[in-house]
């Protein structure tokens, strides 16, 4: 069995991929990853091939653009939320024109992969395409080697919560004419979905429902190789709280969406370590450190976690699944999005704590960290949470039921 592995093209996206790539590999499948150039180290990192596609566009300085305007325009229009309740409902006409534009760096991601997908799909023969839903390009693959495609989420399935991602539900007419033109010079009819399955290691009390043909399989935390200090195995001697600020936030947002430093000052006055996890470009940043921080960098979170007693993070769902898979208590700093539904389900659960980055108050984050360490209640659904991934199938299940399927390839 052949199996292709196309994450999007930020690493924290394939990281959730490589347990249930390993465990095929370890069941005999011959594996591949195909991928832009952002993703090839990580993927050697974890032991894996990598075929180099689409290198010709990065979309993270498109996705800045659209967050700076987004930043702007709410800084110029305050009262933008009630303005858009009293107007009319939007024509398809104006959804359109907003999608194309919200929607350019997916779909130019898409257009720079295509080509060299399609022909890697084509020459090597997968039996299996796995994909994030993010990549548009993937139905492309799997039409050009008859495989079957099958979405791996990285958590809260917010692209079809939207309701107009397109794969992942949207009816053909939102679709924007430049994927639209895509698709069709590959000769891939357009359909609301392409997948015949949904890969989930997001537990289902997070989880959005309607994922169809949902797999749940357990999440396997896995952050990247790196050193298991020995201090780590060292009692701490009072509360561990860990601090970080995920890997693209910073990029996204702006240096001032960096509330590290406030964060740290916040949490100064407080009788606990704090252990911050940071990456060398965010380290700069930080000024000087109170006494009773430890900063580390490039070490793997599911190497620190298991000695925290509470986590501090901007709500990436990687962070937060990694976090809850240990029953750690999460205090969600979030402000783009996808963070904050990520916050809002994992607030829901009791699990964890969820502030607004916009209206960031030292003395809300050092109330809701002492919640965080202190109640009961708030541990306690942590841990029910970490039972909850616990009990879902392994990899290897779940690698076993992909390997099972009926044949593939199409006549």
């Amino acid at each position: 069995m052949k199996v292709l592995f196309v994450p999007w093209s930020q690493p924290t996206f394939y990281y959730q991929m490589v347990p249930l790539a390993w465990a095929l590999r370890a069941a005999g499948a011959e594996v591949r990853v195909a991928g832009q150039p952002q993703l090839a180290d990580a993927v050697k990192r974890s032991g894996l091939t990598i075929t180099q596609v689409g290198a010709g566009y990065d979309y993270l300085p498109a996705f800045q653009r659209i967050a700076d305007e987004i930043a702007r325009h709410n800084r110029e229009h305050p009262d933008r939320k009630a303005d858009l309740e009293r107007k009319a409902a939007p024509t398809p006409e104006m959804r359109r024109r907003v999608l194309e534009r919200k929607f350019a760096p997916f779909v130019e991601t898409a257009t720079a992969m295509a080509g060299e997908l399609v022909e890697l799909a084509g020459a090597w023969r997968p039996d299996l395409v796995v994909s994030n839903p993010f990549v548009l390009a993937a139905p492309l693959a799997a039409h050009a080697s008859g495989a079957r495609l099958v979405h791996h989420l990285t958590g809260p399935a917010v692209e079809r919560q939207m309701g107009f991602f397109p794969g992942s539900g949207a009816a053909p007419e939102l679709w924007t004419q430049s994927l639209l033109r895509l698709f069709e010079g590959y000769g891939v009819p357009v359909r609301p979905e392409y997948a015949s399955a949904t890969v989930d290691p997001c537990p289902q009390s997070l989880q959005y429902p309607g994922t169809p043909d949902r797999l749940p399989v357990r999440f396997v935390p896995y952050n990247g190789p790196g050193d298991a200090p020995l201090w780590l195995s060292r009692p701490a001697g009072r509360p561990r709280v860990c601090v970080t600020w995920g890997t693209t936030t910073t990029q996204l947002g702006g240096e001032d969406s960096f509330l590290v430093p406030d964060i740290l000052a916040a949490l100064s006055g407080l009788d606990t370590e704090v252990v911050l996890a940071v990456k060398g470009s965010d380290r700069e940043l930080l000024g000087e450190v109170p006494a009773n921080v430890r900063v580390v960098e490039d070490l793997p979170l599911h190497l620190l976690l298991p000695s925290c007693d509470a986590i501090v993070h901007q709500g990436g769902t990687g962070t937060m699944l990694t976090a809850a898979s240990f029953g750690v208590p999460q205090v969600l700093i979030a402000g783009m999005l996808d963070q904050v539904a990520t916050a809002t389900r994992l607030a829901s659960s009791g699990a964890g704590l969820h502030l607004d980055a916009a209206g960031f108050s030292p003395a809300a984050l050092t109330a809701a960290v002492g919640a965080a360490l202190a109640d009961g209640t708030v541990r306690k659904a942590a841990d029910a949470l970490r039972q909850e991934i616990a009990d879902q199938p392994s990899p290897a299940d779940v690698a076993g039921q992909l390997a099972d399927a009926p044949a593939v390839h199409a006549a």
